[in-house]
């Protein structure tokens, strides 16, 4: 199952504090030192941004750019998902043992290794993002370079979701995400997981290798075979139908207008955004035009 959950406000090309934030933010004292009666606002962290909308979000500061996290079956990407020292511990320097698990479906039954089945006690929508030490610093420095990152995070959460949606009606309610941003603050990893522990990950996208974007569409479609199947009830069902509606107005929102291109910058996870958008519409429009 490869679809993720994300917040229903679509994408900001800004970030935009809630207003409970902002009014906080303003009450604060005049500091030691400033004009009596004139108020300086400290500008919130991309931390403080993150869980004033995403009240539950796990955050972390390490370097999570590591090919395992898209290669290898068994990266315990279930870590990410909780708070503390343990994800940074084990991830940054994380090196595989013996031979990729094999993950998949074997005459209709999944078979993970697991890590990836860790993922199924993982609360139904949660997210967890990684920030490269460098760049954790740089915002520190400067606010405006914040609030770039928010938006870039925010956005992949929301587009993301709406395009799975699309695919796959009803199948992003109970999906987790997780999402790394590299040394030059663009999207170096994502994944997203299923209640049931199916994973999908980034993927370079080199040419001895399967495109990401290609993994997911199979993955789909192996989805859809075994829904047949087994008479998965909630994806048939009428609801699902009109979400599938909802979430292809929502995404042809955001990828008209060449916005989606000026907040991810030229790559994701590795994959020209140019052909994450076109691989995207042709996989909800088929060959024609963003209706």
């Amino acid at each position: 199952m490869n679809t993720l959950t994300t917040s229903e406000s679509g994408i900001m090309g800004t970030a935009v504090l809630p207003t409970s934030l902002m009014m906080d933010l303003a009450a604060r004292p005049v500091g030691q030192g400033q004009t009596e009666g004139v108020a300086t606002t400290e500008a919130p962290s991309l931390e403080t941004m993150l869980k004033a909308k995403y009240p539950s979000i796990h955050y972390h500061v390490f370097d999570a750019s590591s090919g395992y996290w898209r290669t290898r079956n068994d990266y315990p990407h279930y870590l990410l998902y909780q708070d503390g020292d343990k994800a940074k511990e084990t991830l940054e320097n994380w090196q595989p043992t013996g031979a990729n698990p094999f993950y998949g479906s074997i005459d209709g039954r999944f078979t993970a290794p697991k890590e990836i089945r860790a993922l199924g006690n993982v609360p139904p929508g949660s997210k967890a993002v990684v920030i490269h030490p460098k760049v954790q610093e740089r915002m520190e420095q400067d606010p405006a370079y914040a609030q770039e990152i928010f938006a870039k995070i925010d956005t992949w959460f929301a587009f993301d979701k709406a395009r799975n949606e699309a695919i796959l009606p009803g199948s992003t309610w109970d999906m987790s995400q997780a999402v790394a941003i590299g040394e030059d603050g663009n999207i170096c990893n994502a994944c997203s997981s299923s209640g049931g522990g199916e994973i999908t990950c980034s993927k370079s996208g080199s040419d001895d290798e399967e495109s990401w974007w290609d993994l997911r569409m199979a993955r789909h479609a192996e989805f859809m075979k075994l829904a047949v199947e087994k008479q998965i009830q909630r994806r048939m069902q009428a609801s699902d139908l009109l979400s599938a509606s909802a979430a292809k107005s929502r995404l042809a929102s955001m990828m008209n207008g060449g916005t989606l291109r000026a907040i991810f910058g030229d790559e994701i996870a590795g994959v020209p955004t140019e052909t994450v958008l076109a691989v995207t519409q042709a996989q909800v429009w088929g060959g024609g035009t963003i209706l």
